[in-house]
């Protein structure tokens, strides 16, 4: 019996030390191509392939993020300043896609820093419409976002969520996700999604100086609303689209 619990622990702990190894040698080859992704980005900016470019700075911004929290398994890090250039890089794509929306939630990471409120006073002042339709969006870690639909219904809208949680392995591993879908009459501006133990309240409303918002309060735990681990509704999301 001793024998077989020693040959057991000896067998979890080297799966451990593969997953371990695994997980390492992926994030070196993916932190190794943080520059790569740069140069790429900025060629195809500087051609105006703005599309092309957003991708590349995209990864660009998720893997420096990424790669700097495990500094010391990828080999590399990265100053603040320089993440929060590569996530205005993001945005930067976005406002030449005349998508300004999409340009201030990438900007909106990083706030404090010189770029970024730069940039975001660069962008014109958001309009107010009447229609709430749209996709609203609010950072989840690592360039990733949990988003939320609304589209029309007959005489309703029909809300979906689809939160993240962007855990220390998530881009290697996958985030944690969550899900809910509700609806509010046309003519309202507030609803609940309640369901067994899970609640929480929607709002719409419009800030002069970012646009219009979705704003979210979760009053139950992640599973009471059966989401994945860590993953919570609760929180602002800009409508980008």
């Amino acid at each position: 019996m001793n024998k077989w619990l020693i040959c057991m622990s000896i067998f979890s702990l080297s799966g451990l030390s593969f997953a371990d190894s695994s997980f390492e040698t992926q994030l070196r080859s993916e932190c190794a191509q943080v520059k790569n992704y740069a140069a790429k980005g900025k060629r195809l900016y500087d051609q105006k392939q703005y599309s092309k470019a957003l991708e590349q700075f995209e990864q660009q911004a998720a893997w420096s993020a990424f790669c700097d929290m495990h500094s010391e398994e990828s080999g590399v890090s990265f100053s603040e300043s320089s993440i929060a250039t590569a996530f205005n890089n993001v945005g930067l794509s976005y406002a030449k896609l005349a998508k300004p929306q999409w340009a201030r939630a990438w900007f909106s990471i990083y706030p404090q820093a010189k770029s970024s409120q730069f940039n975001l006073q660069q962008l014109p002042a958001p309009q107010k419409n009447s229609s709430l339709t749209g996709k609203y969006v609010r950072h989840a870690g690592f360039g990733a976002w949990s988003s939320i639909e609304v589209k029309p219904h007959q005489q309703s809208y029909q809300i979906q969520f689809n939160g993240l949680y962007m855990g220390l392995g998530s881009l290697i591993y996958g985030p944690n996700i969550g899900e809910f879908e509700t609806m509010m009459p046309g003519h309202h501006t507030q609803t609940r999604y309640q369901q067994d133990g899970c609640k929480i309240e929607l709002s719409f409303a419009f800030n002069p100086r970012s646009g219009q918002q979705l704003i979210l309060k979760q009053d139950s735990g992640d599973s009471a609303c059966g989401f994945g681990h860590n993953v919570s509704a609760s929180g602002v999301y800009l409508k980008v689209e």
